[in-house]
Parts: structure tokens; sequence; C-alpha cells
């Protein structure tokens, strides 16, 4: 297969499930500003939501709901809206409709122009809650197209393969998210209410990432910050933890190289940050978990950029921002 084709199949797979991660993430987190019993909340929402979609803002500043919804959702000349994200996923489906199914382009097609008509005023006032769950829907079902109408062969491997890496990335992302918000909660209320505001925030990630039921199924316990953390990092059941799509990410590579090597520089990167999160001692991480993930999300990147020069004869070199982030093609 063509290095540019491999890449384009790849990039398609990352930009689908990046527009699910970022539509879940606003949804989940914006309504969550409704029933929060804090003070400033909505300022503390809307930074939460700016922070996570890589787009800045001035400290101290005064963030204009509307056009905070507007720059995270409907904006195309934002590179992290959801927009451009489905925008993007169109465009490399596109250009590889020779290798895909009509199906699975159609698929896309039609979420791309789902996204492209939705009222950008409308989604601002009463919209958000129906986009960002259509937009979830609309994943499922091309996520549905590429299992069963493509021959899994290597299209196939390349899709899943972006897939399964974005989605190591973005869980990372929203962990570190949530688990920040947490600890920039005022310390004006008192203990209790500290308290109880820390754990909805955990709640509040496991929401996001749809793990709420399951969580509660795996563990039959009150909820902690080490529960919470133990079930979306290291469950091997769990189909959004960061170790089950690292070992799927590990089998994929295995499937692109005719078997496991552990001597393969990208196989080797991949088995040596899936043993890290397969084995990882929680005690050790307690105190300071974002660091930890900080350090994995730089490792994850590495990756990428390891199967970019492996396979799409590339050297990728992300800006700062991006990095920080998206790290976009």
């Amino acid at each position: 297969m063509l290095a540019r084709i491999a890449s384009t199949l790849y990039w398609t797979g990352r930009y689908i499930e990046r527009s699910e991660h970022l539509a879940r993430y606003l949804r989940v987190q914006y309504f969550s500003m409704l029933d929060a019993p804090m003070n400033q909340s909505k300022d503390f929402v809307l930074k939460s939501i700016l922070t996570m979609y890589g787009s800045e803002f001035e400290e101290g500043s005064k963030l204009v709901e509307s056009e905070v919804l507007q720059r995270v959702g409907m904006d195309y000349s934002v590179r992290t809206s959801i927009r451009s994200t489905v925008k993007m996923a169109r465009e490399n489906a596109g250009s590889v409709r020779h290798v895909i199914s009509t199906e699975l382009w159609e698929a896309i097609n039609s979420f791309y122009l789902y996204s492209d008509r939705t009222n950008p005023q409308d989604f601002a006032v009463r919209g958000l809650y129906e986009y960002t769950t259509e937009v979830g829907r609309q994943c499922a079902i091309i996520r549905s197209r590429i299992h069963d109408t493509l021959l899994h062969d290597q299209a196939w491997v390349f899709v899943k393969l972006g897939i399964h890496l974005e989605r190591v990335a973005q869980v990372i992302r929203i962990v570190n998210s949530k688990l920040h918000d947490a600890d920039v909660i005022s310390d004006s209320g008192g203990p209790n209410e500290n308290k109880v505001l820390k754990l909805y925030q955990q709640t509040i990630l496991l929401k996001v990432v749809e793990g709420f039921d399951m969580h509660r199924r795996a563990y039959q316990r009150r909820q902690t910050r080490r529960t919470t953390l133990e079930f979306l990092i290291g469950h091997p059941q769990f189909s959004r933890s960061i170790t089950y799509n690292l070992e799927r990410v590990l089998g994929l590579l295995a499937r692109l190289n005719g078997g496991e090597d552990v001597r393969e520089p990208v196989q080797y990167r991949a088995g040596k940050l899936y043993a890290y999160f397969r084995y990882l001692d929680y005690d050790v991480i307690s105190d300071n978990p974002i660091e930890t993930l900080n350090s994995a999300l730089a490792e994850v990147y590495a990756l990428h950029d390891d199967i970019e020069r492996r396979y799409f004869n590339a050297v990728s070199t992300p800006t700062s921002t991006q990095s920080q982030s998206q790290h976009q093609r």
C-alpha cells in the first residue's frame, strides 16, 4: 500500500474518533454546569472546555458562553472545533474513496453534511445537546461500517490504528483535564463541600467516557479517585481504557509486521507503553497523576511520530500547541 494512502486512512480514523470525544466532553461538561453547586461555576466549566480543546484564553478574562460554544463547536477557522474535525475526516475519506466501501464513504459524508448544515446560532442557544449527541451516534455508525463493510486487510488496520491511538490520547487528555479541574476547585467552601465537589469531578469524568455504569459494576463499592483511575487506565475489558486500546494498537502493529517483533522500533515503543500502563503501581502515581499522564501522553505522541516515519515516510514536527492538545496533521 502506498504510504500516502495508508496515512490518509490512519488520519480518517483519528479524526472520526477525535470528533466523538470532543463532542462528548463538551456535552457532559457543559451540562454539569447546570447542576454544579459551585460559585462562578460557569467560568470554571468554560475554561475547562477551552483547555480540553487546546484553545487559548487570558487568565482573569471574562468568558462569554455563546462565544466559547461557537469557538469549540462550530468555528471552521478553529482547527480543534468539532466541525473542523468532522470536515477533515470527510476530506481524508474522500481522497481514498477507491479504497474504502461505498457504505463507509456515505456514512462519513452524511456525518459531514449533518454537521455542516447545523445552524451555528441554534447550536449556541438550544442545539448543543442534539448536535453533540448526534455526533456520537454518527461516529458509532461509521465504526460499524468500518468493521462490517471493509476487508480486514491493511486498509482496515490503518483506520483502526488511527482510531485506537486517538482514543488513548483523548482519554489521557480527558482524565488530565478533570484531575486538573478537581485540583483547582476553590478552597473558599467548607471541607465537606470541597470533598463533594471533587467527587463530582470524578463522576463527570466517568460520564464523559461513558464508563459510569461499568465502573459501578466492576468495583461494586464506593467510587474513589483511585478506583476511577484504575478503571480508566488499566481495566482490560473496558473498551475506552488506556490499557485496552494500547493492547489493540500493539496487535495492529504486529499484523502490519507479520507478527510480534520486539526488535522492531515501533512495536517496541508501543509494547513498552502498554506494559507501563498494564502494570502501573497506582500508589506510586497517587501524589501527582497529572505529571505521570503528561509524560505518558508525550510517549503516545512519540509513538505516533514513529508510526509516521515507519509507515508514511514522514517526519512529524508538531507545534507546541499541537503537542499540548490535538497533535494534528
